[in-house]
């Protein structure tokens, strides 16, 4: 399995042990087979998929294989990830992706001929619609995070790109979940595929809680977690206005976090990015738009700032830890109804548990009071009933896990 170039880089990189869905999937693609890869994120899918794919390439061919992933920083992960492997086989690649210099790229096209283009949708469309990638060209053509490429690109594009490749191409469709363009690759590309499915298979080591909090309280909760031993953490919300909101009243804190935007440029987002993965900071707030499919190394901690709304959401946002069977945990904030909304979202998948502070880590024991405690509450109770007409607001709902010592 893998040519002796590839399999040096794969030695340095410590990856010379073929995951399940490169195990699975090599053979197929090796032998030019159109093909649906299914497996967990984190689990080696874009070595399974480009691997054999480069092997198949030959020299000079320009534009031979296209990568197609759904955002501008999954598609530079892409390239990072195959670039040592393009140079060990003396190949040639480029990006073409939304956020980059149009000039800049379309030279690259025109002066390299590169065999290997990743890209995303609009920024490919654009080159293909004006001629500097033909149709006859194209031998090896992925989409990566395919059960979320339509959120990025049209149905029609792709079906009609698929469908007019040559008898003699492959169309390779790989994913952490069904889609309709998993479940309808037949019919959309008008092509048999072999299906690899692999996610029973693959044990995780992710651990999933649920933290106990109401809205009033978040903030508390969330600056505690980053003190959490060996935390480094991505924060997800639902919508960009809800993080951003959340970012202004949270920036007033002592807590350094980044923010990962699609209004912001690309230096802006390639820094937080960075940032996090160095350790300059612990915490990245984000939106399942900005991102989806990334691999930020070490990352323990995946916190949902609320429910998500389907179970895909859950299991992407999930995948940002615990990668390769690295430890990871994945925290959801909420009140009791949350907690059963989202045992319901996740019924027959996810067993999700209660969690508590423990110091400086989560327990699924729930704490018990000490007796000196027990004490000091009955004391308080019996004050409070002497002068209620004094002390009479209600100031929340503080359990004694919930205190931090200053």
């Amino acid at each position: 399995m893998y040519q002796e170039e590839i399999k040096q880089i794969l030695l340095k990189q410590h990856k010379d042990k073929p995951t399940l869905i490169q195990k699975a999937s090599y053979d197929a693609i090796r032998n030019g087979a159109s093909l649906v890869g299914l497996a967990k994120t984190g689990t080696g899918k874009t070595l399974a998929y480009a691997l054999p794919s480069l092997e198949r390439v030959q020299k000079g061919n320009a534009n031979s294989v296209i990568i197609i992933a759904p955002t501008t920083e999954l598609a530079v992960q892409i390239r990072h990830a195959i670039n040592p492997f393009i140079h060990a086989l003396g190949l040639k690649g480029v990006s073409l992706v939304g956020a980059g210099n149009r000039k800049r790229q379309e030279d690259n096209l025109k002066k390299k001929h590169p065999e290997v283009v990743v890209a995303t949708p609009g920024r490919f469309f654009d080159f293909f619609s004006s001629n500097r990638i033909k149709i006859n060209q194209i031998k090896t053509l992925i989409i990566d995070e395919a059960d979320d490429i339509l959120e990025f690109a049209k149905l029609e594009l792709l079906s009609s790109l698929g469908q007019n490749l040559g008898s003699d191409s492959q169309v390779l469709l790989f994913g952490a979940t069904d889609s309709e363009i998993t479940r309808d690759a037949e019919e959309i590309f008008n092509r048999h595929f072999l299906l690899v499915d692999v996610r029973n298979e693959q044990k995780s080591t992710t651990k999933h809680y649920f933290l106990q909090v109401d809205n009033q309280h978040k903030i508390e909760f969330l600056q505690r977690m980053t003190k959490l031993d060996h935390f480094k953490g991505i924060l997800f919300f639902d919508s960009n206005k809800t993080m951003m909101r959340f970012a202004g009243i949270f920036g007033h804190t002592k807590t350094k976090f980044e923010l990962l935007a699609n209004e912001f440029g690309k230096q802006s987002r390639e820094k937080a990015l960075s940032d996090l993965a160095s350790g300059k900071t612990k915490l990245l707030l984000a939106t399942d738009l900005a991102a989806r499919g990334l691999d930020i190394p070490g990352v323990t901690y995946v916190i949902n700032f609320e429910i998500p709304s389907e179970p895909n959401t859950y299991l992407h946002r999930a995948g940002r830890t615990g990668r390769m069977n690295a430890k990871g945990y994945v925290v959801t904030l909420g009140d009791d109804h949350d907690y059963r909304d989202l045992k319901k979202l996740l019924a027959d998948q996810i067993e999700v548990e209660r969690v508590y502070f423990a110091g400086y880590h989560l327990t699924t024991k729930k704490p018990k009071l000490k007796k000196k405690e027990e004490k000091k509450i009955v004391k308080t109770t019996v004050r409070k009933k002497k002068s209620k007409k004094k002390r009479n607001k209600n100031k929340g709902y503080h359990p004694h896990y919930l205190k931090v010592n200053k």
